[in-house]
């Protein structure tokens, strides 16, 4: 099938033609469950009825309404938004995409500290474009070695105008750094007048078995970035900054404007997510899923010791590690002919599904796997 579509990436030659709740159909009528909640965003699952109807009843009455006026959703998002994060007094603006949201975050950094550069950590992934693009012309995004405290020492953090820290995701990896390790970037950051900034475009909303990854650490922000979940696959995001940095903003403010910031429709679809999340306990349902998912898993390491590397889960955000010799890419493969939808990337198979996935959805991948591996260890298939 020839696709009209620039190859910016590899896609597989099917197409999707509806989705619901954790599955997704094809136009040959196949169905498979999708662990990856499409790009990391419907948490709540694909095509979630009070989503659909939000849209819906939003869409009739205000869409997009400019730069000049205000409207009541995206103030009522910002409040509940401040609320999950606890920044009494702060405020926020709303955009389309994770990049844009870590964009204006460090932007906003950059400007109120008088400084370039910004520390990552080497594993993350910021942004697809701007200040976060991992590039040689990007001079000012400086990467700190995972977990390796000593490094810590090498860099000058008079300056760094902010630590952007992914709490998690680790440019698909699925790798948590330790507290240990964050709570001294952080340290040396403010103690030098920098900020810190929590990127949660993919680990927000419940991924990680809290509202936000950030939660699992020591780590007090400044500036938070949200996204993807925010919308549920609708394209919303979100900066959010704390009271004290508002102020110094009013200090220093700068213009940023794009066609679509605080459009009333995502505001409205954000102000519905989180009622739902709210209303469904889906930050429990988060933790306790993933407790199984988790357990499932290192039950099928015990039986393939040689075969399975590690396991690495938080919430529903999990990594099952292959030793060498096992090819990922065969096994996501065939998980695709089994009608399982999985995140894949060196030697690494990657479950970040809905929050509404089912046991019985997790045990049929996990069966699926240990077929899989069992033939691919008896010689039957590479």
């Amino acid at each position: 099938m020839t696709s009209s579509i620039i190859p910016f990436f590899k896609q597989i030659d099917k197409l999707i033609v509806k989705s619901k709740d954790c599955y997704l159909c094809d136009s040959d009528n196949k169905q498979y469950i999708d662990f990856e909640s499409g790009d990391w965003a419907a948490n709540l699952g694909h095509s979630n009825n009070r989503i659909s109807e939000i849209i819906k009843n939003q869409a009739g009455l205000l869409i997009h309404d400019g730069l000049r006026f205000r409207n009541k959703q995206s103030e009522d998002l910002s409040n509940k938004l401040l609320e999950k994060l606890s920044f009494k007094g702060g405020k926020s603006t709303f955009l389309n995409s994770g990049s844009e949201a870590v964009n204006l975050a460090i932007t906003i950094a950059k400007n109120l500290t008088k400084r370039s550069k910004i520390l990552k950590l080497d594993c993350s992934f910021l942004s697809a474009y701007g200040h976060g693009q991992i590039t040689t012309n990007n001079s000012n995004l400086l990467s700190i070695p995972l977990d390796k405290i000593d490094s810590i020492s090498e860099f000058d953090f008079q300056e760094i105008a902010a630590f952007v820290f992914e709490p998690g995701n680790a440019w698909g990896l699925i790798k948590y750094p330790t507290n240990e390790f964050i709570s001294s970037i952080a340290l040396a950051i403010k103690q030098n007048g920098g900020l810190l900034i929590a990127n949660e475009v993919t680990t927000g909303f419940g991924r990680t078995g809290k509202w936000f990854g950030f939660q699992h650490y020591d780590f007090k922000p400044d500036i938070v970035a949200t996204g993807k979940a925010l919308g549920n696959g609708y394209p919303i995001s979100c900066v959010s900054i704390t009271n004290e940095i508002s102020a110094l903003f009013d200090k220093s403010p700068f213009r940023y404007a794009q066609s679509h910031q605080n459009d009333p429709l995502g505001c409205a679809v954000g102000l519905e997510v989180i009622k739902i999340f709210d209303n469904d306990g889906l930050i429990h349902q988060s933790f306790s899923k993933g407790q199984y998912f988790k357990e499932q898993l290192i039950k099928l390491q015990s039986k393939h010791k040689t075969a399975i590397k590690d396991i690495r889960a938080r919430g529903l955000m999990i990594a099952l590690e292959f030793n060498s010799f096992v090819n990922a890419e065969s096994v996501y493969l065939q998980l695709i002919d089994n009608g399982l939808l999985v995140g894949q990337k060196e030697n690494i198979l990657r479950f970040m599904p809905p929050l509404i996935i089912e046991e019985s959805q997790i045990d049929k991948l996990i069966n699926t796997i240990d077929k899989i591996i069992t033939s691919t260890t008896n010689g039957l298939r590479v």
